[in-house]
């Protein structure tokens, strides 16, 4: 397994964000979210969608620009969230720390929910040096699909996004 003080170092000085580049895991997904709904972003990086999304909370534990400098495991709030934010985050690790970290994230949301997913499908691709050294979780379109509504959501879309990543939106 990735060790989370490598993955704070490699997300914190060697990758840059390219959410722009993102045809449904981008810059798009502001448009569903409404002005009343609280979305937490898991793993939000610069907080790219801090000043488009008024009820935001960013959490990374790799990045001074996120609202508060957490992994998921250690987060903690009092708030539930309409929406989650999981774009490139949840990608570390085995199965078993996925799943985990899935369930952390459904503990911050209400009944009645929303998961943007961008899913990384195992590729060591960032084209830096560092990114080799990285255990990225195999996530494929079967995976949503099993572990949906294991969670109890419903698969509303589920598709290939820019630069081969997987894209999915859970609902519940």
């Amino acid at each position: 397994m990735t060790n989370q003080n490598y993955l704070n170092k490699y997300f914190g000085q060697e990758w840059k964000s390219s959410i722009l580049d993102y045809k449904y895991s981008g810059h798009s997904l502001i448009q569903k979210v409404t002005q009343n709904e609280w979305v937490l972003d898991v793993g939000c990086g610069d907080n790219y969608f801090k000043n488009n999304i008024r009820n935001l909370v960013g959490i990374d534990p790799a990045n001074n620009a996120a609202d508060e400098k957490v992994t998921i495991e250690d987060f903690a709030s009092d708030r539930q969230f309409d929406v989650a934010f999981c774009l490139g985050s949840i990608n570390f690790g085995d199965e078993k720390r996925i799943l985990s970290q899935i369930e952390k994230v459904m503990s911050h949301l209400k009944p009645h929910s929303r998961i943007y997913w961008r899913c990384n499908p195992g590729l060591q691709d960032h084209n830096t040096e560092g990114c080799t050294q990285i255990e990225f979780f195999p996530w494929t379109l079967e995976f949503h699909k099993w572990h949906a509504p294991r969670f109890g959501f419903t698969i509303k879309e589920l598709c290939w996004d820019t630069q081969n990543r997987i894209y999915a939106e859970w609902v519940r």
